[in-house]
């Protein structure tokens, strides 16, 4: 059972693991990400956006 105000973030967790640390000589650093994709508008919000423009 938890305490109701220990919860963990996913900063915390990012710091607690520290993603930053240096990488051995010799061991290359993984590619970094891809950015997200841009955010678009539902299927459906732009059907109903199409039907009020006729």
């Amino acid at each position: 059972m938890t305490q109701p105000g220990m919860r963990i973030t996913i900063d915390a967790a990012m710091r607690a693991r520290d993603v930053s640390r240096p990488y051995p000589e010799g061991e290359e650093r993984p590619p970094e990400p891809p950015p997200p994709a841009p955010r678009r508008k539902s299927a459906r919000a732009e059907r109903r956006r199409q039907s009020k423009r006729k």
